[in-house]
């Protein structure tokens, strides 16, 4: 009997229940465009939530599963990055 098919939502929620990370926790949400994932700093009132919404139509790919890690990681990436509070101007 094959498995029934999961919900956008369901889906993501059950492959970020893959990630585990010292600093930062990860859930999600339904959004209108597919699915919304907030990353969130564990330490409260240092970051804002960051997030990215996962597209439905993006779940079909039979690689889901390596692009998702893909978009975490370059989101956890920018969402470093975009936290500087001070860098040297270079011309």
């Amino acid at each position: 009997m094959p498995a029934p098919d999961l919900s956008s939502l369901e889906k993501i929620q059950a492959e970020l229940r893959r990630y585990e990370h010292p600093l930062f926790d990860f859930r999600a949400e339904a959004d209108e465009r597919g699915v919304r994932v907030i990353i969130s700093l564990k330490v409260d009132g240092i970051l804002e939530p960051y997030s990215f919404v996962v597209p439905h139509r993006d779940l079909q790919d039979p690689r889901y599963g390596w692009r998702f890690q893909n978009l975490v990681f370059n989101y956890l990436h920018d969402y470093m990055i975009e936290t500087f509070t001070l860098t040297p101007h270079h011309l």
